[in-house]
């Protein structure tokens, strides 16, 4: 029984990392969302009218590790892949990081996830609940399903005055 557990984890662990590997856009981040390219992120929202979900992350960053291991173990992340459908879900990692101010607004820390309208503004949703000196900063899946949530009616509220 023991050794059958075995080839099974293993099997399924060989099977995440090809899946992983299968899409560049993940960058370590669940494959079952749909990636996009940041360069692409505010057409495709505009035509899909649908909040940016942008994730800004450091491949050597101990906190975005452990953000992405959050992904993997956290039971409440078919939630938050369900959630993702309603965004344009972006990730960009190291050098990919745009160098305007606006995508750091209260500083450069890491991971940061902030949320954009279809115009590439920002959203007033943050966790500064939690933290306050690093308003964009979630590091739990319950934190990003309930910025997640609270972005979705902040973003139906501006697209339903306009």
């Amino acid at each position: 029984m023991r050794l059958l557990l075995l080839l099974f984890a293993l099997t399924y662990f060989a099977y995440a990392q090809t899946r992983r590997r299968d899409n560049p856009l993940a960058k370590g981040f669940p494959t079952e969302i749909d990636w996009v390219d940041w360069s692409r992120a505010i057409r495709v929202a505009k035509s899909r009218n649908k909040p940016v979900f942008f994730l800004i992350h450091k491949s050597w960053c101990g906190a975005c590790k452990n953000l992405k291991k959050e992904f993997e173990t956290d039971p409440e992340t078919p939630e938050l892949i369900e959630l993702s459908k309603k965004f344009v879900m972006v990730n960009v990692e190291d050098d990919d990081e745009p160098s305007e101010k606006e995508y750091r607004p209260d500083g450069a820390y890491i991971p940061r996830i902030i949320f954009l309208d279809t115009n590439g503004k920002h959203l007033q949703t943050n966790n500064a609940k939690l933290f306050r000196n690093h308003k964009f900063f979630y590091p739990l899946i319950p934190q990003i399903i309930d910025g997640m949530k609270r972005a979705l009616d902040e973003f139906e509220t501006v697209v339903g005055e306009s």
